[in-house]
């Protein structure tokens, strides 16, 4: 249980114990001496030797002295001159090649140059969020500040350090060691003043534990993740770019290089598994490994890292190329390390499986064809609406892959791709239906897939709709990680996980339990889902029940999209009570929302519109709700993290007493959107017929099973 954990121990430099989760080894401990200087003051080889002395000893003792060039270091170290030992491996280091670490950041000079400034004044610019870090009594920073909304990923994102690269951008393009010697004070302060946490402290419980949780302890500093990340994107690069600057003290490079060795050890021990995070932590590992092969263990560690990566590269990710967490964020956030790693094993001369590669351009496959006409990424799980384009483009010319720079340029550029433009992830149950590939292309995300295995949305049978340019039916995107866990609608996090803040249903005011986080098999084209050049269909069914919710309710929904025409939605409520069922269509925010009649529709002008029209329903109850807070949240939407805007949520509201089917047209398109009518021809357990007219044209007929069946269109 959670209160069985002992209370969090204060970060203090008495002692470096690096656990085995079986057994304790014993290592040299970074104990400051009794009445030493200052760690503000620690600025030499000698102050580091006077104040943390085994810190020195076991740098010097990991070290593999028989490498070419640290002959000077060895013959010190046999003389018994510790000192001078460190100050000559400190040489080596300053006419070292940097190797794969010798390219200067790719950052946006004008960010790097403000994130800079802000750094020198303790101001820290973190997932939108600005703020200026507290010190404490000793002059350290706060690292265990949540930021001024309590956010534990504001903690989490500082003691990552992923911004120390904007001071080498900033140093580099300008020489001012003002720069360095911010970059030098906050690396000083943060390895002096966080050590390995004591033996017996909480983290390794959290760490050997399936379920527990770091917020269960309030720790941001060590967390496995974070650990990672120093290693994979900040130490080694900073260290390498800082090397010829007098700015970077010599007690500093010291640290720093004693601190990479005990973050490696750490990581190889206590690294996730099946995890988005493994790929970064391992990333870190291996550029270690790849970088500073000074170390006895480097090479073991690049091999491992690589080993661990094989084999999670197809843990990970799905065969149709799509990460298991099925969020596209993660998609990328899992991406960039699993090639970055093998992009650094390569220019290192070593050899990559073939396999491995093939996994990583189905990774980009799915970027490229899920990403909406105007080149953004769709909000499934927790995601944000970033631009895909520079990525895929990028990725096009890697992969040799002109369909990939087609889509990304709308048609303008390359090979158009073969077949119909609509494509399924069968694995993830992610179905994307296109008209084309040109900007003002009719799109759709439809998700039938499984819960994932993290960052999840209880959202199945959600869908998104996009056109003219234009998005019109919204997921709700993630908003904030505060309250991690909760789907409960009346806090923020929770709603915008809910099914609340997404297009499907709520039963007897509730929103879906978390189903099966895998697929077991993927879907079947012709029974799960059909891809035609006239028309896109799919279909899936929620059965792992509502939160609180008595008896059985099972959810079916069947989309069938009539190309560059119109969407038919089909959802038949399974029941053994009476419901009350309510239909949510949440609208982009920049749509203008009326009801007309029973149907809801946006009317922008010049601009791509949505009509929501139920089919021979009149016994709906329509409302319209924007930026509600009470008493739960509804209308609000999150394009990025730690931003959200109120937008229009048309909820359909009626009761039931058996299981019922009911159906919606949905019709887009760019200014007024036409009068339609529609009518059921037949419905049975297995299908409904629908005849659409729009406007005076002659009416279209399909068929849409919600069970065995086929798909149909006449027009």
């Amino acid at each position: 249980m959670i209160n069985t954990i002992p209370t969090r121990q204060g970060f203090v430099l008495t002692a470096l114990v690096l656990l085995s989760l079986a057994v304790i080894p014993t290592y040299a401990q970074p104990q400051a001496k009794s009445g030493s200087i200052s760690w503000q003051n620690v600025t030499t080889v000698e102050d580091v030797w006077a104040t943390y002395p085994q810190r020195l000893r076991k740098l010097i003792t990991v070290l593999d002295l028989n490498q070419k060039g640290l002959e000077a270091v060895a013959s010190h170290t046999q003389a018994g001159d510790t000192v001078a030992a460190a100050r000559a491996l400190i040489t080596y280091f300053r006419q070292k090649n940097a190797g794969l670490l010798s390219e200067v950041p790719d950052l946006d000079p004008a960010n790097a140059f403000t994130v800079a400034k802000q750094l020198k004044a303790d101001t820290f610019a973190i997932n939108g969020v600005i703020a200026r870090v507290p010190r404490r009594e000793d002059g350290s920073l706060n690292w265990q500040f949540l930021g001024p909304d309590q956010d534990a990923e504001f903690g989490y994102s500082l003691n990552g350090h992923k911004y120390l690269v904007n001071l080498v951008a900033a140093w580099q393009s300008t020489k001012n060691e003002e720069y360095v010697k911010t970059f030098d004070r906050l690396m000083r302060d943060w390895l002096l003043n966080n050590p390995l946490p004591a033996a017996d402290d909480s983290i390794y419980q959290v760490l050997a534990s399936p379920t527990l949780d770091w917020r269960d302890i309030g720790e941001v500093i060590w967390r496995d993740l974070e650990a990672g990340n120093r290693l994979g994107v900040s130490w080694p690069q900073t260290f390498y770019a800082f090397q010829q600057s007098e700015a970077f003290t010599p007690a500093t490079r010291l640290l720093m290089l004693a601190g990479i060795a005990e973050h490696a050890e750490y990581i190889q021990k206590y690294h996730k598994k099946g995890h988005n995070w493994t790929t970064m932590e391992m990333n870190g590992l291996a550029l270690v490994g790849l970088t500073f092969p000074e170390f006895q263990q480097a090479d073991s560690w690049a091999t491992y890292a690589m080993t661990v990566m094989e084999r999670e590269i197809q843990r990970q990710v799905y065969s149709d190329g799509v990460q298991t967490e099925l969020s596209t964020k993660t998609q990328w956030v899992a991406l960039q390390p699993f090639e970055g790693m093998a992009r650094n094993f390569e220019k290192s001369g070593r050899t990559i499986d073939p396999s491995y590669r093939r996994r990583l351009e189905e990774m980009y496959n799915y970027l490229a064809y899920s990403m909406r006409p105007d080149g953004h990424q769709p909000l499934n799980n927790d995601s944000d609406r970033e631009d895909l384009r520079p990525r895929v483009l990028e990725a096009a010319r890697v992969y040799h892959r002109p369909d990939w720079e087609w889509i990304a340029t709308n048609g303008q550029r390359s090979q158009l791709p073969e077949g119909v433009p609509s494509r399924v992830f069968p694995w993830a149950g992610i179905h994307i239906f296109r008209s084309g590939w040109d900007a003002a292309a009719h799109w759709t995300f439809f998700d039938t897939g499984p819960f994932g295995t993290g960052h999840q949305h209880a959202d199945m049978l959600h869908l998104s709709i996009a056109a003219y340019g234009r998005d019109l039916l919204v997921d709700g995107g993630r908003y904030t990680h505060k309250d991690y866990f909760s789907f409960d609608p009346t806090l923020w996090r929770g709603y915008f996980r809910s099914t609340f803040s997404h297009n499907t249903l709520l039963v007897d005011g509730k929103g879906q339990n978390g189903g099966p986080v895998r697929a077991q098999a993927p879907q079947e084209s012709g029974k799960d889902y059909l891809n035609t050049p006239q028309f896109d269909y799919a279909r899936g069914t929620f059965s792992s029940g509502y939160s609180g919710v008595p008896g059985k309710a099972t959810h079916t929904r069947a989309v069938l999209y009539v190309k560059d025409k119109f969407w038919v939605v089909v959802d038949h409520l399974g029941t053994d009570r009476p419901r009350q069922i309510q239909a949510l269509w949440h609208y982009a925010p920049s749509c203008k929302v009326a009801v007309e009649g029973t149907s809801v529709t946006s009317m922008d002008l010049a601009e791509g519109n949505l009509r929501i029209i139920p089919v021979e329903q009149d016994s709906w109850d329509i409302t319209l709700v924007k930026g509600q807070e009470q008493p739960h949240i509804q209308g609000w939407y999150s394009a990025d993290y730690g931003l959200k805007v109120p937008n229009t949520t048309a909820i359909y509201t009626q009761a039931i007493t058996k299981p019922t089917t009911f159906a919606w047209v949905l019709l887009p398109a760019l200014g007024q959107v036409p009068d339609a009518t529609s009518r059921i021809i037949s419905q049975n357990d297995q299908e409904i017929q629908i005849a659409v007219r729009i406007g005076t044209q002659k009416e279209i007929l399909v068929t849409v099973p919600i069970g065995e069946g086929v798909p149909r269109l006449m027009e």
